[in-house]
């Protein structure tokens, strides 16, 4: 597939060196920077240096035969302005847009689509950071976490810790422990277990596993001890996540928000008037601050400020002081190491930038790839593949899981058939419709993944 990719950010930059990795024809495009100069040699795609929302650039970027256009800047309306060029102009079929107004958001349905500006799907980093951070308040211990098949299916990365009630046995005994799961992966010392279904919960293992959506608390309980979480949220403001999440999670707990601008901590005041969020206009690594509003009280503190020295500093500040269960927003490559290296102290690191990659991939629709999320930096990635063509057509149709085709370091987790999940143990065969869950250990070998489950060449869709 041809692709544009507007804006050369950490979003743009990634998204472009994983797609020119899966064998797509990748031109990157961003005003002139020495950034920009040097991921010419390190990854194979083209770039070009201009106004993103330029029409004499975005020719030059070869948009007139371009299949998809990505518009991922900072600016708004440079990726609105590129999108409909792109649209009128080049006549590119697909445009994705990344939008962080709320107020372009909260008026999309009336102003984007096919009766209005052509984009066909909006990512908002903001919302997505939200949705994340929601989620893994309702697993509280989990690293991460996302849904497949439609919200029935979660996956979920957690390290064991001392009291989870399956330590000390083995895996295959946590596949039985309570819901259908599948262990997907697991990481012991940074490095990956092969073979895990032998080996013992020990504390520390980095655990990747995928079950039922209602159970996935429950199995949670299999290798840490829950804890709850409690009535009292704490969220150290600044930025628009920070925002959304003080009137979320309002309507369930009680919510302070600190902001250390005075003006924009007004106008937050004036917008969430009559909320149930208290606003502190206010530094949140002042220990003073910290102890005279009693914030080691908080259930859970939430670093969600535009600085990742800020969120860092705060969170580790408050878990030192008072144990408090933490959860810092990072996005900075270097800072989310230095965050993760702290686990001990901070809970929970969560990175923007990999959900809103996670979300682009899923947009752009590869063949039989219904989603898509990544795990660990973007190394490892969990895939929903959509099993196409017939025991003729198909490498994977009709086959037992022990005789299809997958890439090395790769795993199968459950499988949505109809409306049931199931799994792939026992006399379990692959049907045409069925959606499979797979867990790839390293995200290069997405390109053989999707090769070896598409059907052959010869293969023609049945007609609707």
């Amino acid at each position: 597939m041809k692709i544009i990719i507007l804006g050369a950010g950490y979003v743009g930059m990634e998204l472009a060196s994983y797609l020119a990795g899966a064998g797509h024809a990748v031109t990157l495009v961003d005003q002139p920077s020495q950034k920009l100069d040097q991921i010419g040699s390190r990854v194979d795609l083209r770039v070009i240096q201009g106004n993103p929302s330029s029409p004499v650039v975005l020719r030059n970027a070869g948009a007139e035969n371009t299949e998809l256009l990505v518009a991922a800047t900072a600016d708004d309306e440079a990726n609105i302005t590129a999108c409909c060029i792109g649209a009128f102009l080049f006549h590119i079929p697909r445009r994705i847009a990344r939008i962080r107004s709320a107020e372009y958001l909260q008026e999309a349905d009336s102003i984007f689509g096919p009766s209005g500006i052509p984009i066909d799907h909006l990512i908002s980093p903001e919302h997505i950071t939200t949705d994340d951070i929601m989620g893994l308040i309702e697993l509280p211990g989990a690293s991460s976490a996302a849904k497949f098949f439609d919200g029935m299916l979660t996956t979920v990365c957690a390290r064991a810790q001392n009291g989870g009630k399956l330590l000390g046995k083995t895996y295959s005994e946590f596949e039985k422990f309570d819901a259908r799961t599948a262990l997907l992966s697991v990481y012991r010392h940074g490095k990956m277990v092969e073979n895990p279904l032998g080996e013992k919960v020990t504390a520390g293992d980095e655990v990747y596993y995928c079950c039922q959506t209602e159970r996935a608390l429950s199995q949670l309980s299999a290798i840490r001890p829950l804890k709850t979480t409690g009535s009292d949220i704490t969220i150290a403001g600044g930025s628009h996540v920070a925002d959304a999440l003080a009137v979320r999670l309002a309507e369930r707990f009680r919510v302070k928000l600190i902001e250390p601008d005075t003006e924009r901590s007004a106008r937050i005041a004036d917008r969430l008037y009559g909320s149930e969020v208290e606003i502190y206009n206010a530094d949140p690594t002042s220990l003073d601050f910290m102890q005279e509003e009693q914030l080691q009280r908080s259930d859970i503190y939430i670093a969600a400020s535009p600085s990742d020295e800020t969120n860092i500093m705060s969170a580790l500040l408050l878990h030192r002081l008072s144990n408090v269960n933490t959860l810092a927003v990072i996005r900075g490559d270097s800072y989310f190491r230095l965050a993760e290296s702290s686990s001990a102290e901070i809970d929970t690191v969560v990175s923007p930038n990999e959900a809103t990659i996670s979300a682009l991939l899923s947009n752009i629709r590869q063949e039989g790839v219904v989603s898509m999320r990544l795990f660990r930096q973007g190394k490892s990635e969990a895939i929903e593949l959509l099993l196409e063509g017939s025991r003729f057509s198909s490498r994977v149709i009709g086959r037992k899981p022990d005789a299809i085709p997958l890439p090395k370091d790769s795993s199968l987790g459950l499988v949505l058939r109809g409306d049931r999940i199931i799994s792939t143990n026992g006399d379990f065969t692959f049907e045409e419709g069925d959606r499979v869950l797979v867990f790839l250990n390293d995200h290069k070998q997405m390109r053989q993944l999707i090769r070896d489950f598409r059907p052959r060449a010869f293969w023609i869709p049945r007609w609707q």
